[in-house]
């Protein structure tokens, strides 16, 4: 039985991934906040401590899903959670001779396209745009630090893949909701750009396990886009599939 580490488990992501992957995997779970899961290991991932480390020790892959995942704060606020964290798993990954990191990045790594109408497709060797924007009281609003930090995490993952030798997969993952997560529960105002960046509950656990299980030959670092089999949308699936073996069962569409 494999051992996978997930950090952020008790986050909304972690605790649909851990769900899925309970009793097929062997678990270590990791959180600054442990919420209703006894099983999880209480740390504080932004400030390096060997005694966290230790916990990397015997994996085989670690999942690092642990961040603040409001796309709007300023840089400051997204440092130590978006940042350091990052660094710090990829060093104690590298420590212990982890074989694989995958690295939740974001769709937020090209958000400026959303108003920007070429090129048509968006895949992973698109020139990266970072950016979010929200409307508020009627005006858009954008930001930069969220997608940037997702941007500058995938970087990260590549140095060390370069340097140690692990195998990094950095997933930009579309638009899951918090909590029930079925395309009737998407509000019929939401832009079309979200819409149809959603990535289901189902789809999420199935291209995580597949990043956890697919032999990726002799690629060591990799982007991919993590949505669902939606239509109409811009972003680019096939190499997900094709380097990952997925098979995505759901569409905002029906």
């Amino acid at each position: 039985m494999k051992r996978v580490l997930i950090t952020g488990a008790a986050g909304n992501l972690g605790r649909k991934l851990t769900n899925h992957l309970q009793g097929r995997y062997d678990l270590r779970l990791l959180d600054r906040k442990i919420g209703d899961y006894a099983e999880v290991y209480r740390v504080d991932l932004a400030l390096w401590d060997p005694t966290w480390v230790q916990y990397f020790s015997d994996v085989d892959t670690v999942v690092h899903l642990a961040a603040n995942p409001n796309p709007m704060p300023p840089w400051a606020e997204l440092l130590e959670s978006n940042m350091d964290t990052v660094v710090n798993v990829f060093n104690a990954a590298a420590q212990k001779g982890v074989k694989r990191v995958i690295y939740a990045s974001s769709n937020h790594a090209m958000g400026q396209y959303k108003d920007i109408p070429e090129p048509a497709r968006l895949t992973t060797t698109t020139p990266p745009r970072p950016g979010t924007s929200v409307i508020r009281n009627g005006e858009e609003l954008t930001t930069l630090p969220y997608g940037a930090m997702k941007l500058i995490g995938e970087r990260i993952g590549k140095g060390f893949a370069d340097a140690y030798g692990m195998e990094v997969i950095a997933v930009r993952i579309g638009w899951v909701q918090f909590g029930t997560n079925h395309a009737s529960d998407i509000p019929a105002e939401r832009e079309e750009w979200y819409r149809l960046m959603w990535l289901s509950d189902r789809d999420f656990c199935n291209l995580m396990e597949r990043g956890i299980e697919a032999d990726l030959g002799n690629t060591r670092f990799a982007v991919v886009n993590g949505m669902s089999n939606n239509t109409g949308m811009r972003w680019d699936i096939d190499y997900t599939k094709a380097l990952l073996g997925y098979a995505p069962q759901d569409n905002v569409k029906g």
